[in-house]
């Protein structure tokens, strides 16, 4: 959230790692609340502190933040950490221990093999989340139901959140209203797919990094890789650098130049939106809404193919009514929660109702736009029938209706994406309305 402190890392290195972890424990500010703890490590660290054991905090972390962490839990008696002069890890951290309770004197429980002098120390030495090595005869596992075995490619694979790439078919849009379905059409359409894909996977990846306090305090977000710790931060950096090499590696060598203008314009509005757009309202649906109408817009770059402005002002309307949506989800779930602001956006419980009237406005537009649209000399030119495409106009007011209804009575998931994609009725309307168009145009 400060990316200009960055820059003073290297400096601050230079200092020791110490002066590192002072600094960056004073740059940042954590909420000890919802950080991601193991509960069996809590729930034994506890028991023991009841037993009226003495309970000690000894990390490598900052004192600051290993402070903020022993009074969120309230199962310490003490602190020991780094200090800005001394880095209490691995053999200054057994030296620590045995310096204030003797060698062989304590019990260690530790997560990584930057403890094994800590552990070989200790009267008894328990591991949490490491096996068992022959440099630490009497390390043993935690005696607790051990976490679930985490499969870091399954992990990593809903980081990039593929089922979000179902906005990316979006780019085939400009083709299906022109009709034109030729195989070098069909090869530009996937190799901006896959493009458009991967650069969303990276803006994905930033925003999960940038939205963490946020995501935890979320019912169903907490559970994201990264909020829930699964994955490290260091990981999300890289995920996102390659995402986006790939994504804008394959625009920049297989489509039109146009394409990989419109590709890094994309990425740049990303940045925009994860690091601040997000948090202005109105600005930020108006900013998702017009992250749609950019795929509609790479789609007929990559194709050779102009949408109409038509085409474009539909979009445009039925996407920031799916941006409403997506906002009005979040406000009605802080509301039930009796929580005044939601965090990290610029709304507040007061709002839902508004967003709501601007929902169902852009729904209702779009499908006027649409009336206009077969009314227009592109499609009396393309179809034998064109009056026949006003029954579109009903299905989409039934669906655009429903789903705000839906909403309204808290039955619709908090991604709209997956709440449309996941209700049968979605595809019934898709068949209706492809029949309409067949039916048309014959």
């Amino acid at each position: 959230t400060r990316p200009l402190v960055l820059l003073q890392v290297p400096f601050w290195l230079l200092l020791g790692r110490p002066v590192l972890k002072r600094r960056l424990a004073e740059a940042c500010q954590l909420d000890f609340a919802t950080l991601p703890y193991r509960s069996h490590v809590v729930e034994f660290v506890t028991a023991e502190f009841h037993r009226g054991r003495r309970v000690v905090l000894a990390t490598a972390s900052d004192h600051a933040l290993a402070q903020g962490v022993s009074q969120h839990l309230g199962c310490f008696h003490e602190v020991m950490a780094s200090d800005g002069t001394t880095n209490l890890k691995g053999r200054a951290k057994a030296d620590a221990l045995i310096g204030r309770f003797g060698l062989g004197t304590y019990d260690y429980i530790g997560d990584s093999r930057a403890d094994i002098e800590c552990w070989s120390s200790a009267h008894d030495a328990i591991s949490v989340g490491v096996e068992p090595t022959d440099r630490v005869a009497h390390l043993r596992k935690l005696p607790a139901v051990e976490e679930p075995w985490v499969n870091r490619w399954k992990l990593t694979l809903a980081a990039l959140r593929p089922h979000q790439w179902l906005k990316n078919l979006l780019v085939a849009v400009p083709a299906l209203a022109g009709h034109q379905f030729d195989w070098p059409t069909l090869q530009h359409l996937i190799l901006a797919f896959i493009s458009l894909s991967f650069c969303a996977s990276g803006g994905y990846v930033l925003n999960d990094l940038l939205d963490l306090t946020a995501d935890r305090a979320h019912s169903r977000k907490r559970r994201r890789p990264f909020a829930a710790g699964n994955l490290s931060l260091a990981t999300g950096v890289l995920l996102v650098m390659l995402a986006w090499l790939v994504g804008f590696g394959i625009a920049a060598l297989t489509l039109p130049r146009q394409f990989a203008l419109i590709a890094a314009f994309y990425l740049l509005c990303t940045i925009a939106y994860s690091v601040r757009l997000k948090r202005e309202p109105v600005l930020d649906v108006m900013f998702l809404a017009g992250l749609y109408v950019t795929r509609v817009i790479a789609g007929g770059l990559a194709t050779g193919i102009t949408p109409s402005t038509w085409l474009l002002a539909f979009t445009l309307f039925i996407c920031l009514s799916l941006a409403f949506i997506k906002r009005f989800i979040e406000v009605r779930a802080q509301s039930l929660l009796k929580v005044p602001q939601v965090l990290g956006r610029g709304y507040a419980v007061d709002d839902m109702q508004w967003l709501q009237s601007a929902g169902l406005t852009s729904a209702y537009l779009s499908v006027l736009v649409l009336a206009l649209y077969v009314n227009s000399n592109d499609v009396t030119q393309r179809y034998l029938h064109p009056d026949r495409l006003l029954l579109l106009c009903p299905v989409m007011l039934y669906w655009s209706t429903r789903t705000w209804f839906s909403a309204n009575c808290g039955r619709m998931h908090d991604d709209p994406l997956v709440a449309v994609a996941s209700d049968p009725a979605t595809y019934v309307l898709v068949a209706i309305s492809a029949a309409i168009v067949v039916v048309a145009a014959v």
